[in-house]
């Protein structure tokens, strides 16, 4: 029976923003207020969701599984701090920005960007291979989804369509129809209207008819 896996829609999702992320910094022109703007843009929609993935895991990945196996979180919870002190080493980086700086600044911004980039990705890939392999072990799927429930409870509106703007291009059909039938069934008509909204702007037309639960 295929099992719930708590970490793959965020870690699907900071796959895409990371990636898009390093692509637009590499081609920022780091003279020209308007290029670096943009960049900005995404780079407040990045590390918000970097910093709201890392607390939403920390309270209700990790803490439910140190609490069954003490020291089970203990390397994930320890990778959390060094990449918090990359992250905001970075995002202040990119706050001091105002289209004054030389390529050779810029440059020196995408290197350390994509030394990170490379750092997380090889986080959550341990993740992914260990710490979702000891939630499935200790954890049911119904105490699973309702770490997930408390997840979505506590998560205001608007980083709730910061998720889904980023996760659906990234997942296959099936998992993003499952998720939209299940969030149309439970959610006000209003909010459900945003989040498809929110949804038009990141897939096409095709993608969006193969998705839509109707």
């Amino acid at each position: 029976m295929k099992r719930l896996k708590s970490l793959d829609p965020p870690h699907k999702g900071l796959r895409n923003a990371l990636s898009q992320f390093s692509l637009m910094a590499g081609k920022t022109q780091y003279d020209n207020i308007d290029s670096v703007q943009r960049l900005k843009d995404l780079g407040s929609e990045v590390f918000h969701l970097l910093r709201d993935h890392t607390k939403t895991e920390e309270k209700f990945i990790l803490k439910p599984l140190e609490d069954k196996i003490p020291g089970a979180a203990a390397s994930d919870s320890a990778d959390h701090k060094i990449l918090d002190a990359l992250e905001n080493s970075l995002e202040q980086k990119l706050a001091s920005f105002d289209g004054t700086q030389s390529d050779d600044e810029g440059h020196e911004f995408y290197l350390k960007f994509t030394e990170f980039h490379s750092e997380y990705l090889e986080h959550i890939a341990e993740e992914d291979r260990v710490t979702e392999e000891m939630m499935q072990h200790y954890f049911t799927d119904e105490e699973l989804i309702g770490h997930q429930v408390q997840i979505m409870q506590e998560m205001d509106f608007k980083t709730l369509l910061l998720w889904f703007k980023y996760i659906v291009p990234a997942r296959r059909i099936s998992e993003n129809k499952q998720v939209l039938t299940a969030f149309k069934s439970n959610a006000p008509a209003e909010a459900y209207e945003a989040v498809k909204s929110t949804i038009l702007q990141v897939v096409t037309e095709e993608e969006w008819n193969a998705i839509n639960p109707g």
